[in-house]
């Protein structure tokens, strides 16, 4: 994704046909149009590389796009446009409280030449200004977000208590490597616990996996690392 230029923008679209008339469209701008299925892959792709034009959100097949707004938000100073063909005046006002700079009907961007150099301009400098926040972890079809106490998996909210949160934030923050049991059962349940309780990690950790499981049961993130700890690692594509 690093060959991307300024000229591409990210689509959060499901629809590959509305998303290829779109492409067209976009194309007699000189821009490329860099379709991904769910929020969790923008955001994702967004927190790692921030060389694109802008977002645009078509709302009619990412329906739930208001859950990861906020956290998409958080990651990027980009413009965010959001499509749809089911426009109210309430839901641009939330949309707009969450972090986008603009919602309305589908090719209302192009006709009203929104997408020009100056507004873009405008929308990039107004949220670089904002203060700094604590970054988003992402790894495969998963997002944390720290500043939010929030776990979306493929776009989904997967509840989880304090203790699992902490425990699944160390081990992301981990970047790959193993997080000893005494560092994990340290940091999250303090030091009057010691190294004969791991059974209370081993049952968190279990939880999580399971939880993970329900929405991505074909990808296996935290691995055992058996007597010493867990690894937070992107499956193998």
């Amino acid at each position: 994704m690093n060959g991307k230029t300024m000229n591409t923008i990210i689509a959060v679209d499901k629809d590959a046909d509305v998303h290829a008339r779109q492409t067209t469209e976009w194309a007699d701008y000189g821009i490329e149009a860099f379709r991904v299925d769910t929020m969790t892959e923008a955001i994702n792709l967004l927190s790692h590389n921030g060389n694109y034009l802008f977002v645009v959100i078509n709302e009619d097949t990412i329906p739930d796009f208001m859950l990861t707004l906020r956290i998409m938000r958080d990651v990027t100073s980009l413009p965010i446009f959001v499509i749809t063909s089911s426009y109210t005046i309430e839901k641009k006002l939330k949309a707009m409280d969450y972090g986008a700079d603009a919602y309305d009907h589908f090719d209302a961007y192009i006709k009203n030449d929104v997408i020009g150099e100056l507004e873009l301009l405008k929308m990039q400098t107004k949220w670089a200004k904002r203060p700094a926040k604590p970054p988003v972890l992402t790894g495969g079809d998963i997002i944390l977000s720290p500043l939010r106490r929030c776990v979306l998996i493929k776009d989904k909210l997967t509840p989880l208590t304090k203790n699992e949160f902490d425990v699944l934030q160390c081990l992301m923050s981990g970047n790959g490597h193993v997080v000893t049991h005494s560092k994990l059962i340290r940091k999250i349940w303090g030091s009057k616990h010691s190294l004969k309780n791991t059974d209370i990690l081993w049952r968190t950790v279990e939880r999580i996996r399971r939880k993970i499981a329900e929405i991505s049961p074909s990808e296996e993130y935290i691995e055992i690392e058996r007597g010493v700890g867990y690894r937070f690692s992107l499956p193998l594509k």
